[in-house]
């Protein structure tokens, strides 16, 4: 498929915070290789929904612009069992409304909610996560269908299948997103390309981080992430505006070196998926 060009339906970009570095001295870091977006972290030091001022959100804003990138994602992990535990929901809650509010002053057309995993039905001794899970997204799924910023569920930890028939039970409008983790699927022996296709109707962002078959995180491109043929399958999806596919890590060592090398090779590949 020479000549392939996705430049209109992907837009690629870099998990900042993911560097694990100063906000300033992470743009420094991949300023030279000229990302079109990036994410960062709405519970991170430098940008807490608490304590980042309406000031200081508007300077943040221009801060990017002026380096020649936007901000197409804030992503708030809670930690722990994250939505699954009844007795800290509401505060959860609370705190996502919260980030949800700092993504839509940002400008952010995406907040991503890691969620915590969706046991399967079968799962009888799950039952109270399930159904506490439940209510976690039916109430963001309400907040979502307010503002601009659209909330998607970081998947990756249970089968497409039960992440689908769970949203789909609570939200079956499709507000709520699905922040497709191909690697994450990998790591658990799913077919990234399966999962792509059960949960299509609702990706609207994608983790870039490569993984090899049932194991760890790989070096990106050298993992067994088929991502060519993942890039050219989100292309055809039909969105309102570009899925942005942002580049990740979790690796220990030089996060700086692994961020820039996934993003050449992902722009190499959205060029041309088959070279």
């Amino acid at each position: 498929m020479a000549g392939f060009s996705a430049s209109e339906k992907i837009q690629l970009g870099i998990w900042l915070d993911d560097l694990r570095v100063e906000l300033k001295a992470a743009m420094a870091a991949v300023g030279p290789l000229q990302p079109e977006s990036v994410g960062l972290d709405a519970f991170g030091p430098e940008l807490s929904p608490r304590t980042l001022s309406r000031s200081g959100r508007r300077d943040l804003v221009h801060y990017l612009r002026t380096r020649g990138t936007t901000l197409s994602a804030l992503r708030a992990d809670l930690g722990g069992r994250r939505l699954a535990e009844a007795g800290t929901l509401d505060v959860g809650l609370g705190r996502l409304r919260e980030a949800w509010e700092l993504a839509n002053d940002l400008g952010a057309p995406h907040l991503v909610v890691a969620a915590g995993y969706v046991p399967d039905l079968a799962e009888s001794d799950e039952k109270r996560a399930r159904e506490t899970l439940r209510e976690a997204a039916s109430f963001l799924a309400t907040l979502s269908a307010t503002g601009p910023a659209r909330i998607a569920w970081l998947g990756g930890q249970e089968q497409p299948q039960t992440l689908f028939d769970f949203l789909q039970a609570v939200d079956s409008s499709g507000i709520l997103g699905v922040d497709l983790n191909p690697g994450g699927y990998l790591m658990r022996g799913v077919d990234p390309m399966k999962a792509l296709t059960v949960l299509s109707p609702r990706v609207t962002i994608v983790r870039a981080a490569d993984h090899y078959r049932g194991g760890a995180e790989a070096p990106f491109g050298i993992g067994d992430v088929r991502w060519g043929v993942l890039l050219v399958a989100l292309a055809t999806l039909n969105r309102p505006a570009p899925i942005p596919v942002l580049a990740a890590t979790n690796s220990d060592g030089d996060r700086i070196a692994a961020i820039a090398g996934a993003y050449k090779r992902l722009k190499s590949m959205r060029a041309n998926p088959v070279a």
